[in-house]
């Protein structure tokens, strides 16, 4: 793709093209009032009414036995137009269908009989044991309804199904599973064994090399900035407060950065290290993590960018959740923050309130608006990183909020949002700019009271 084009398709990505549904990020895109770029990762839970009656058509058609239709009706329903990560069509008695997720492209077919799709993973030119034992191990794993092969020297991951036992729901967690776990293993396998080679790699899109650079300062300056931080607090008495410091740094990294590959793994693997049900002490973990960004500190700066690119999505990696969900965790930790406040520890208190919505963009699929809301806070956090990678506005500077431009970008957001959310509405005049704490706070009781009731 030539470097115009790439450029042109990321700046498309950032912004949108003016329509307020679902687009390759969490939120909706063409709702901001000041060309405030966003990021995250792609979340399924924005369907509209035409995808939701045509998961019902499939279900219908299905018990029919009208096995082709049924198809095409969960393809409909599976496709994002703004995104185009899902491409079918019907030839005579079969459906055939592509679907993106992330660097692989999931190809397959269904027909009266059968249903079948496949996603090539890498090229295996010599079948070494090392790599046959992995792959052995990994068809082990928990895979309930795919499984590696090998087809010639290349390594594909799998499902096959009989038609009479393909109903949608089944079809949806199959390809979920496949289309997740061939993204993932791709990236995972090349590094792991150097003899691998990549294949199907098209789907991925080359971020312009100024956001690239700007993702990677950012994902090395903040591990330092956490690490000074980190080194004026007793690590016995502070152990609380620097589990939030690192818990926020891991979110805000895979907000921010999206990273593709092994940098996703290991913060995956950060957060199974602090969450593991184990005897380790708080004080324990944080070590434990802070190894683990040591490491990544080490890398080569050449294999970090190489996981740094866009791509598409069909399937989210966060489950959906409710509006509910969202607030309730929000509240259970808005309570810790009293004891850091009361002893002067601001630092302490900013990462909570930053980790409270960094932890709900990794754990949670939510609503556009609601994405849109938090992205502010992402915002008004990182300033000097929204710009670099395009925004035209700053929410703050040296901690001091612009709470004009703020009040404007929100009361943007909710107008947008009353195309699906008719009843949506948030007091902008009740929330406090006097600090960045202040205002997550008063935004998160404002948030409380959203009214998420669809048209």
């Amino acid at each position: 793709m030539p470097q115009n084009s790439i450029e042109m398709s990321f700046l498309n990505k950032l912004f949108g093209s003016g329509n307020t549904s679902q687009s390759t990020k969490p939120e909706a895109a063409g709702t901001s009032a000041t060309n405030l770029v966003s990021f995250g990762r792609y979340t399924d839970i924005n369907k509209n009414k035409n995808q939701l009656a045509h998961w019902k058509k499939s279900n219908d058609l299905f018990k029919e036995k009208d096995y082709l239709g049924s198809y095409e009706a969960f393809f409909t329903y599976l496709r994002d137009d703004k995104v185009d990560n899902v491409n079918f069509k019907r030839e005579g008695d079969k459906v055939t269908f592509e679907i993106t997720q992330g660097s692989k492209v999931v190809k397959g077919q269904g027909d009266k009989e059968r249903f079948y799709a496949e996603a090539n993973i890498v090229i295996m030119e010599d079948h070494s044991m090392p790599v046959m034992r992995k792959l052995m191990n990994l068809n082990y794993a928990p895979l309930r309804y795919s499984k590696f092969a090998l087809n010639g020297d290349v390594l594909v991951l799998k499902f096959s199904s009989h038609s009479l036992d393909a109903s949608p729901g089944k079809l949806y967690d199959a390809l979920k599973e496949l289309c997740k776990k061939a993204d993932q293993q791709d990236d995972l396998l090349m590094q792991e064994f150097s003899s691998l080679k990549e294949i199907d790699t098209d789907s991925i899109i080359a971020y312009p090399p100024e956001i690239q650079e700007a993702k990677y300062e950012y994902l090395i300056g903040m591990i330092h900035k956490v690490k000074e931080e980190i080194a004026k607090h007793d690590a016995n008495q502070m152990s609380g407060g620097i589990a939030f410091l690192l818990l926020n740094l891991t979110y805000e990294i895979d907000y921010l950065i999206s990273p593709q590959g092994k940098l996703t793994d290991a913060l995956e693997r950060i957060q199974q290290m602090f969450f593991a049900k184990n005897d380790l002490s708080t004080k324990e973990r944080n070590v434990q993590i802070m190894d683990e960004y040591e490491k990544i500190m080490a890398w080569p700066k050449k294999q970090v960018l190489e996981g740094l690119y866009d791509v598409k999505a069909t399937f989210a990696l966060a489950n959906a959740a409710n509006h509910k969900t969202v607030m309730d965790f929000m509240f259970k930790e808005r309570e810790k923050v009293k004891w850091y406040r009361d002893n002067n520890y601001p630092q302490m208190v900013d990462a909570v309130y930053s980790y409270m919505v960094s932890y709900a963009f990794f754990n949670y699929g939510m609503v556009y608006p609601v994405c849109n809301l938090l992205n502010v806070v992402m915002a008004v956090r990182n300033p000097d990183y929204y710009e670099k990678c395009g925004s035209t506005v700053r929410f703050s500077n040296d901690g001091q909020l612009d709470g004009t431009k703020i009040s404007k970008e929100i009361n943007a957001i909710v107008s947008a949002a009353r195309k699906d959310y008719p009843q949506i509405a948030i007091n902008t005049g009740a929330l406090n700019y006097a600090g960045f704490s202040n205002f997550v706070d008063s935004l998160v009781l404002q948030m409380d009271k959203l009214n998420l009731t669809k048209a």
